[in-house]
């Protein structure tokens, strides 16, 4: 296994990031191999670390800091790093889900569901991207 495969395999079944340390003792790798691995992964923006370190941050649809999106599926949750990014999550686990998200602005709690790939509540909702998608490398963290 690669090392963004065991980085996704090690979220989806903690809920949480996994550190250099953690991916290098799974795979029997040198730890400062996988820091660079993870540097090289943000710079193809397949992942994004938190500035300056080698923790992860975003793992997308994923969010290793807590977020205004919650996502409840297969038995377990994680954040979503927006409301957009927590409908992937049902997604990419090929699973029913329940997300709850804050609308950013209102404020107003939002509650959608997933289920056999479809939206079934929430479906009324629309979706604004302030920053255009050209953009939303400059400043993934705020996009």
């Amino acid at each position: 296994m690669g090392i963004r495969n065991e980085v996704y395999s090690s979220f989806i079944a903690t809920g949480t990031a996994p550190g250099a340390d953690d991916v290098a003792g799974a795979l029997g790798l040198d730890e400062n191999a996988v820091a660079v691995a993870f540097r090289r992964l943000h710079d193809a923006h397949a992942l994004v670390l938190r500035p300056g370190t080698t923790e992860i941050r975003m793992l997308n649809p994923f969010s290793a800091v807590p977020t205004p999106h919650r996502v409840e599926a297969a038995g377990r949750s994680w954040y979503a790093n927006c409301a957009w990014d927590a409908l992937g999550i049902p997604s990419a686990l090929h699973t029913d889900g329940a997300v709850r998200s804050d609308c950013p602005d209102c404020g107003e709690q939002l509650e959608l569901e997933v289920l056999d790939g479809e939206l079934v509540r929430g479906a009324e909702l629309l979706v604004h991207f302030v920053v255009p998608a050209r953009r939303w490398w400059d400043d993934v963290a705020f996009t």
